[in-house]
């Protein structure tokens, strides 16, 4: 069973994890780039969760986006919202991101 199947068998929540290298990238200018991208994010449908971290030494970061199912994961990456984050972060990508999804099979919290 692929990931895709399972996701779509049990309508589970799917976390595309994107790492990316910066050129530039300090901590205010983060801030800024997390907050732009979460304030776009929150109006896709289906999004649960959009965390941001990284390391400033290395100057490689990452986005978590959690999605409620594979269905609203795969119209957001078909989407224009995918194609605005892209051009949010332009000037500070230093080379290809590169994005992995995967299935969380979490415990229900509460």
């Amino acid at each position: 069973m692929t990931n895709h199947d399972a996701a779509k068998a049990v309508e589970q929540p799917i976390v595309a994890l994107v790492e990316w290298p910066t050129k530039d990238l300090d901590l205010d200018a983060a801030r800024r780039l997390a907050t732009e991208t979460d304030r776009m994010l929150r109006r896709v449908p289906g999004l649960l969760d959009a965390r941001f971290f990284g390391d400033f030494e290395s100057g490689i970061h990452y986005y978590l986006l959690t999605w409620r199912d594979r269905t609203a994961f795969d119209a957001y990456a078909a989407s224009e919202a995918m194609l605005s984050n892209r051009a949010i972060a332009e000037a500070y990508v230093a080379g290809r991101p590169s994005r992995k999804v995967l299935i969380d099979y979490s415990p229900p919290r509460g």
